[in-house]
């Protein structure tokens, strides 16, 4: 999942970029939830719940954008959907903060791949 220099296609972005951020977050939420009733710390409960809380406010603009930038190509991901994503759609042409948005989903998506495979410390990203 390269898109950072290329054009991205609502197909793209349906079935690749939104499935990858679900999965993300997913085993980032249940990491931290793991790592809050694991530590000993008060203070490292209460960090590692700060840092949940932080993204998943983060998810939530991401999905915000993500929906806006959707419902402008409402006709087309109807499409998409009913051909079962046979059809690649159009290339998105994201305004910024909806580029921004599909960036920090495939950062995420990114980062927690590189902590599955033993290569960050971390699970939940920060921004940058």
């Amino acid at each position: 999942m390269h898109y950072r220099d290329a054009d991205l296609t609502l197909h793209e972005l349906i079935y690749s970029v939104i499935p990858n951020l679900n999965s993300a977050e997913k085993l980032v939420l249940n990491t931290s939830e793991s790592l809050i009733e694991a530590a000993e710390n008060p203070l490292d409960a209460f960090k590692r719940n700060e840092q949940k809380h932080a993204f998943s406010l983060e998810v939530h603009r991401i999905r915000i954008n993500i929906e806006h930038l959707l419902e402008r190509y409402r006709a087309d991901v109807d499409s998409i959907l009913r051909a079962s994503g046979e059809v690649k759609g159009p290339v998105v042409e994201p305004d910024a903060q909806e580029a921004d948005a599909i960036r920090s989903a495939i950062d995420i998506y990114l980062h927690v791949r590189s902590f599955q495979r033993g290569e960050r410390r971390q699970p939940i990203p920060g921004r940058s």
